[in-house]
């Protein structure tokens, strides 16, 4: 948060952080000529990737590539939201914070549980070992019709975490339906040997 009060310090804090692309380099039209970060009033964030050369027009905006590309909202407003998600702030503490609307709020919500759910099914790893604790569940997300009764669409997903890993060790994995034949391959693919399984003793899973 201490860095959103200067809009230098920001950038160079998501820059290096990897959330901004770094575009300083030679130029492609202009060999003897390099892309720099300059600033610039009449953009939004004050400042555009731009060739030092005054006869080139090559520039990028500094979001180009990246998490805010998109968005009308501020770095420092999307950086709040993110910050104040991540603490699981209530939706009425983060709207009278931020002054954004309830709708841009949740929109911003969803997007990062979404980067999340991408994040951790990509870097999906075995779990456990011989007296490590592996904590697995199902469940299946999805609308409910006319926003009553149960869910009627969606996808199962399947996951599971090792207990006490630092920094956390887990698998996520969508699957066709939740039978014993088709979760506990995935187990038995995810899950070392020697693991001390917790689950809900869920009927699919009840034979390990």
């Amino acid at each position: 948060m201490r860095y959103l009060f200067s809009p230098s310090r920001l950038n160079e804090f998501l820059v290096h952080h990897n959330l901004l692309f770094d575009f300083n380099r030679q130029c492609d039209c202009c060999p003897s000529a390099t892309i720099q970060l300059l600033h610039d009033k009449r953009r939004a964030d004050g400042f555009i990737w731009h060739c030092n050369s005054r006869n080139c027009k090559t520039h990028n905006s500094i979001r180009k590539f990246s998490f805010f590309s998109g968005s009308h909202l501020s770095l420092e407003q999307i950086l709040k939201i993110v910050y104040y998600w991540s603490y699981k702030c209530p939706l009425e503490i983060v709207a009278h914070e931020s002054g954004l609307t309830p709708k841009t709020i949740v929109d911003f919500f969803n997007f990062c549980r979404e980067v999340c759910s991408v994040v951790v099914e990509e870097q999906s790893q075995p779990i456990g070992g011989v007296g490590k604790v592996d904590e697995i569940d199902e469940s299946k997300f999805g609308k409910r019709k006319y926003n009553r009764g149960k869910r009627v669409e969606g996808v199962c997903v399947f996951g599971g975490i090792e207990r006490d890993s630092n920094p956390p060790k887990c698998f996520f994995v969508t699957v066709s339906d939740r039978s014993a034949a088709t979760l506990i391959p995935i187990i038995k693919r995810w899950i070392l040997p020697g693991s001390i399984i917790a689950s809900d003793c869920f009927k699919a899973y009840s034979s390990l």
